[in-house]
Parts: structure tokens; C-alpha cells; sequence
């Protein structure tokens, strides 16, 4: 297989696509404009890189407003936590604790992402306990005095219990 080094960087690559897809999704849920003032309908401008053969973006990196749907949304999802479930098959908690929560926390979000285009308020419910859930594994492994940082990140599952009683 690759060198350990190279496997890690490949996992900190699914993290940043994990990332990149939990920020449209977010967006999708806004409709906002993308940083340059583009919607996500309006294509990019052209790359000045004409050599290199990049492949196409993925078809939900460009939907239109009245393609802003849930099934939409559950694809853009997938796709980001396949990245996170990716890199999480390296980034162990057991060895890369920081980096193991800030994936799961990712996974979270990506779930959030979801919670604007479901009507069902019983999937709603599913979703934020699958959130909590997420943010319960490493509370009831790691020590508190050691990772208080990361105790204090764990406030999100505190919201994400609260929310189920919405």
C-alpha cells in the first residue's frame, strides 16, 4: 500500500471535500450568492489552466434555484459523508483524536445541512438524534481533564438533544 504519510494526506483530502460539500449545502439551504457574486446557477468562469485535463464539476455543484430540492440536497449530502466516512477510516480516534472529532463534527453539519428540505417532522427527529449520536461516541471514551477543548466543542450535541424536543 501507500506510505502512512500519504494515506494521511489523502484523508485530510476527503476532509476538505467533506468540507467543501457540507459548505453548498449550506448554501443550497440560503440560496445565497457564492463569494464572488455568482449564484450556484451561473457556471464558473473558465480556469486559465487549459493543459491540465480537470475533470467537471459534479452536476450539484451548479443547480439552479428551482433545483434546489431535498433529493438535491440528500445527494450533496452523500457525497460529503462519504469524504468524512473515507477519511474517518484513517483518522481514528484512537490516535487522531482532534482531527477523528472535527469529522464527526463535520457529519453533523452535513446532517444539519439536511434539515431544510425535510417536511417529515419524524425524519427531522431522526436526524437530530443521528447528530447527537455522532458527538456521543468520543464523550463516553475520552478522558475530560485531557480534551477539555474538545468537551467544550461537544456543546453541539448538548443543541442537538435540545432540538429534539422542538
Amino acid at each position: 500500500g501507500l506510505p502512512e504519510e500519504e494515506v494521511e494526506a489523502a484523508a485530510q483530502l476527503d476532509v476538505s471535500f467533506a468540507t467543501l460539500y457540507s459548505s453548498l449545502l449550506s448554501a443550497l439551504a440560503r440560496a445565497d450568492p457564492l463569494p464572488d457574486g455568482r449564484s450556484l446557477a451561473e457556471p464558473p468562469s473558465p480556469l486559465p489552466f487549459v493543459g491540465l485535463p480537470l475533470p467537471q464539476p459534479h452536476p450539484a455543484a451548479s443547480l439552479a434555484a428551482e433545483q434546489r430540492t431535498a433529493a438535491s440536497a440528500k445527494e450533496v449530502y452523500r457525497l460529503g459523508a462519504a469524504h468524512a466516512a473515507r477519511a474517518k477510516g484513517f483518522l481514528v480516534l484512537d490516535g487522531f483524536v482532534t482531527d477523528h472529532c472535527a469529522i464527526l463534527n463535520l457529519e453533523t453539519s452535513l446532517l444539519a445541512g439536511l434539515l431544510p428540505f425535510e417536511a417529515h417532522p419524524g425524519r427531522k427527529m431522526a436526524i437530530h438524534k443521528r447528530r447527537a449520536d455522532l458527538l456521543a461516541v468520543p464523550l463516553a471514551q475520552l478522558n475530560e481533564d485531557a480534551y477539555v477543548q474538545l468537551y467544550r466543542q461537544a456543546l453541539r450535541q448538548g443543541k442537538a438533544y435540545s432540538q429534539l424536543q422542538v
